[in-house]
């Protein structure tokens, strides 16, 4: 069990790498999954990496469908997923376990390569509303090391700690520190500034670790959604939080992905742009040009309006946010 992190992992099988178009339509079929568009996220080349941030909407609510959650996970296909708002372990283990025994069985069918070996592994606290992140892992593919919980990224007692790791593939070499956040939400003045006292603090957190290595990774739903006006405040827009986390990133050494399409979740119908992928502006690993790519409805509805009463299945039984996929070369570069 790793220091510093609450206890429990849990093992699961995912879709294996480099599967073709046609094995992901016949997983998603094995899965029941009718209506996934595998083809919108193709499975990661030979000699790639894959990372994804993903908020599961406070996992398990009563309306969640566990099994639909493990079917878009399984489409991922990732080797790391970096989770937030992960309510319950025990059914998060359970979610992997269901997984797994489709996928192993699938692979048997198939006579394909063996699937995916998931672990995953929590921060040892959530914060006063339980929300835990975490990360979900391929152990077939990916070592995890030094895994800590960042309290000194908490900001109050009430808000959630980060979780920092040392990543290596098992495959290629690729080597990174990450860390995976979920910052204050709200448009409130007191939410708006522990943001900024996040970045802050991120500062100093990533000044102290970038002598063991410089290639870094932050990433998840970092709430970028700007101020309200009132109590002689200004508004400050969503997009002015965003072009300000550009600027400190950068004074930070770190790039922040444009996405695609330029939204992450969905309230009230109407998309925003509050989950990240971060990285080391210096990070060889991670090609010129590089997308942190948004899959599921906000692809499928490319951020526009939607009815909010007429949104996706996967809206109101999955998540209101979406999954977020970034493509690393598999190699050490540096």
């Amino acid at each position: 069990q790793h220091p510093r992190v609450r206890g429990g992992t849990g093992r699961a099988y995912a879709g294996q790498l480099n599967l073709t178009r046609v094995r992901l339509l016949a997983l998603a079929a094995l899965l029941g999954c009718a209506g996934v568009e595998s083809e919108s996220l193709p499975p990661p080349a030979e000699g790639q990496f894959r990372v994804a941030t993903w908020t599961i909407r406070f996992f398990p609510e009563p309306s969640t469908d566990v099994q639909r959650t493990g079917e878009l996970l399984a489409v991922l296909d990732a080797d790391l997923v970096a989770v937030q708002e992960i309510a319950d372990s025990s059914a998060l283990a359970s979610l992997l376990g269901e997984v797994n025994a489709r996928l192993a069985r699938q692979a048997r069918e198939s006579d394909g390569p063996p699937p995916r070996h998931y672990r995953y592994v929590l921060a040892e606290s959530g914060g006063h509303g339980g929300q835990f992140v975490g990360y979900v892992y391929d152990d077939n593919a990916v070592r995890l090391a030094d895994v800590e919980t960042l309290t000194s990224l908490q900001m109050t007692a009430d808000l959630r700690p980060g979780l920092f790791a040392r990543v290596t593939s098992k495959r290629g070499g690729l080597d990174f520190q990450v860390i995976v956040m979920h910052t204050d939400s709200g448009t409130r003045d007191r939410d708006y500034q522990n943001r900024l006292r996040f970045l802050d603090s991120l500062g100093d957190e990533l000044d102290g670790r970038r002598a063991s290595d410089a290639d870094v990774i932050v990433l998840g739903d970092l709430n970028t959604m700007g101020r309200l006006a009132g109590d002689d405040l200004g508004r400050i827009g969503w997009d002015e939080e965003v072009a300000d986390l550009d600027r400190r990133a950068g004074e930070m050494g770190l790039n922040r992905l444009p996405n695609s399409p330029a939204c992450t979740e969905y309230y009230k119908g109407r998309g925003s742009f509050l989950d990240h992928i971060l990285v080391s502006t210096a990070m060889a690993e991670a090609p010129q040009g590089s997308v942190a790519r948004v899959f599921g409805y906000c692809a499928e509805f490319d951020c526009q309006p939607v009815d909010q009463e007429d949104m996706p299945y996967d809206y109101v039984h999955v998540s209101d946010h979406c999954p977020v996929v970034l493509d690393l070369v598999d190699a050490d570069r540096d």
